[in-house]
């Protein structure tokens, strides 16, 4: 029911970076984004959109040819998209600081950017990714959707700083989860509530409990691919966690039942044979298992804080979403 908007997003986004001034930002913006990726998060930002806007409105964009591609400030359409386009430059941006940190060399099965124009020149196409992003927030016009943006900014950096710092607790990842993976999902998704209608209060809270449990769900499900996934699958190498010393749930959980692991997990895996001793006792514990189940909860709790919208196609798709991200192989 979004295919015209999510195309629109693929073959705008590029725009929002072109950069005539630096020939090696506007070729390290657009390498970023050429990667593809699942556009996930601008797919649940239209989405939210369509469930949150008036069904006239729904039914009659739902019913155009092709959604409005040049900016238009008046029109609600254009204002969605465009802060789907930022959502996604946003995650990009981040993606690209990760690769640097964690010594990532592919990302979305090519070659890293840091690996084609070394690791300083990265870190700058990341902090420009994320100022092009700032400046199109900003051109929304609406004061609570740039302060909710700029929150995810916030929590992005004090997430990853949490992973660097180690979290050997439950408590310890399901923050630092929210922070990485969740608080963009919640707030781009409470944004979009806001430019539907900026009094309905309710509105912004189904799209902030939505959003926060479907982004840690989304980590959870991550994780575990870590572990059973393949290379192919994932575009990166198979227990790549562990190996940067990151301890995610299914470790944490069997952790929690075996000392030995508990041990290894606050060492950073470090000793030889840690990794190995975590990962059968993971599968001993059927901490996998455990840990998706943990997702499904969150999911359910995504779904039922839709309950506040009114019904439409576009929630009730937003509800069979958290099947993707449960299902998900990649």
């Amino acid at each position: 029911m979004i295919g015209k908007e999510i195309a629109a997003v693929k073959n705008h986004i590029s725009e929002l970076v072109h950069d005539k001034e630096n020939e090696v930002l506007d070729h390290a913006g657009k390498y970023a984004l050429r990667g593809g990726g699942k556009l996930l998060r601008p797919a649940l930002v239209s989405l939210m959109a369509h469930a949150t806007m008036s069904k006239a409105d729904s039914d009659r964009y739902r019913a155009m040819a092709e959604v409005p591609t040049m900016w238009d400030e008046k029109d609600q359409m254009c204002r969605f998209l465009r802060l789907a386009e930022v959502t996604e430059l946003i995650h990009t941006a981040s993606l690209v600081h990760d690769d640097v940190i964690d010594n990532s060399d592919t990302r979305r099965g090519q070659p890293a950017l840091h690996t084609r124009i070394g690791a300083k020149r990265a870190v700058l196409a990341g902090d420009f990714l994320l100022a092009r992003a700032s400046y199109w927030i900003a051109t929304l016009r609406e004061a609570e959707v740039v302060i909710l943006m700029t929150k995810s900014l916030e929590d992005l950096t004090r997430g990853e700083l949490m992973q660097m710092d180690g979290c050997f607790d439950l408590e310890a990842y399901d923050r630092k989860s929210y922070c990485k993976t969740a608080s963009l999902i919640d707030h781009s998704l409470a944004a979009t509530a806001v430019l539907a209608d900026p009094t309905n209060i309710a509105y912004k809270e189904a799209a902030r409990c939505y959003g926060s449990n479907l982004g840690v769900a989304f980590q959870i499900v991550d994780d575990c691919l870590d572990i059973t996934g393949s290379e192919g699958q994932m575009g990166k190498p198979k227990l790549a966690d562990m190996a940067e010393g990151i301890a995610t749930l299914p470790i944490l959980l069997a952790a929690q039942k075996d000392p030995k692991v508990d041990a290894a997990v606050r060492r950073r895996f470090v000793q030889e044979g840690d990794i190995a001793i975590s990962t059968e006792a993971m599968e001993r514990h059927g901490c996998v298992a455990e840990a998706l189940m943990i997702a499904d909860q969150r999911c359910r709790a995504a779904v039922e804080g839709l309950s506040k919208l009114h019904k439409s196609d576009a929630r009730d798709a937003l509800e069979e979403a958290v099947q993707v991200v449960l299902t998900r192989k990649m």
